[in-house]
């Protein structure tokens, strides 16, 4: 599946969430949106620097200023990270809000673009 794909499944949880997911919809949509930003790094990867695209998702998010700019780092790294800790389900804690669900999934629609960008002005 695109990442594109992912984020429109995930955006359409956001907007109307179907009655047999009543309780975890919002886990759902996160579970969704960091599949496309994770699909979206491995693809960069791919195609910028290969043998990083198999290393765990730390590791991408340690060398991604490198490649493609401070800026798009820190958005892929404050996305994936809060999308990470609203995918693990704790009795304790609540789950995400749908204000916090909507700004990580267009954090993750704006960097896509950004990182093919980052890539085209790479010289070659």
């Amino acid at each position: 599946m695109s990442p594109q794909k992912y984020l429109d499944a995930a955006g359409e949880l956001l907007i109307q969430p179907p009655s047999s997911m009543r309780r975890c919809w919002q886990r759902g949509s996160a579970c969704l949106t960091r599949l496309a930003l994770e699909q979206g790094l491995r693809h960069y990867w791919k195609q910028v620097a290969p043998s990083v695209a198999d290393r765990p998702m730390r590791h991408q998010l340690l060398v991604l200023p490198t490649f493609a700019g401070a800026g798009a780092a820190s958005r892929a790294r404050t996305a994936w990270h809060g999308l990470s800790r609203a995918m693990h389900h704790h009795t304790y804690e609540l789950a995400p809000t749908v204000a916090e669900l909507h700004g990580w999934h267009q954090d993750v629609t704006a960097l896509l673009p950004q990182l093919e960008q980052a890539f085209a002005a790479r010289p070659t």
